[in-house]
């Protein structure tokens, strides 16, 4: 990854760290999960409301790094509207591109998202970054 790329990846997950989107708890969830890093010491709580089989409202709270801070923003921004199956779908190649050195993740639509892909040179971290999307497919797996 060139230097540039590398910068505007680093000020994209600093910035979802630093102000991050749909943080707090949500009023009535369809459903709640918890998930926890015992490595680290991360914890998310996520919350979803689901309409018709979509997810209607995202959000979490958060005892963590910047890069799962990030990743949880980033999570509830691309999840809020989508379809569940779609969540699913989108969590299962994030995470399979974030712990397979050889893949990218081809976005048109979410470049913020394929900021994670920076964490890649960081094995350690990789799971900072899995942990929100994990914690999605749990919680929307309740649902059924």
């Amino acid at each position: 990854m060139n230097p540039e790329l590398k910068s505007l990846y680093r000020d994209m997950l600093m910035g979802h760290s630093r102000d991050p989107r749909n943080q707090g708890v949500l009023e009535d969830p369809d459903t709640t999960f918890e998930l926890k890093n015992p490595l680290c010491g991360d914890v998310i709580i996520l919350y979803l409301k689901t309409f018709q089989k979509q997810i209607s409202q995202a959000s979490f709270e958060a005892q963590c790094c910047s890069i799962c801070m990030a990743s949880a923003s980033m999570l509830t921004e691309k999840v809020t509207g989508a379809e569940i199956e779609e969540g699913i779908n989108f969590a299962d190649s994030l995470i399979e591109m974030l712990v397979n050195p050889e893949l990218t993740l081809e976005l048109d639509d979410a470049e913020e998202i394929q900021s994670l892909e920076g964490v890649k040179s960081f094995p350690s971290r990789i799971r900072c970054a899995t942990l929100p999307w994990e914690a999605f497919k749990e919680a929307v797996s309740q649902l059924t």
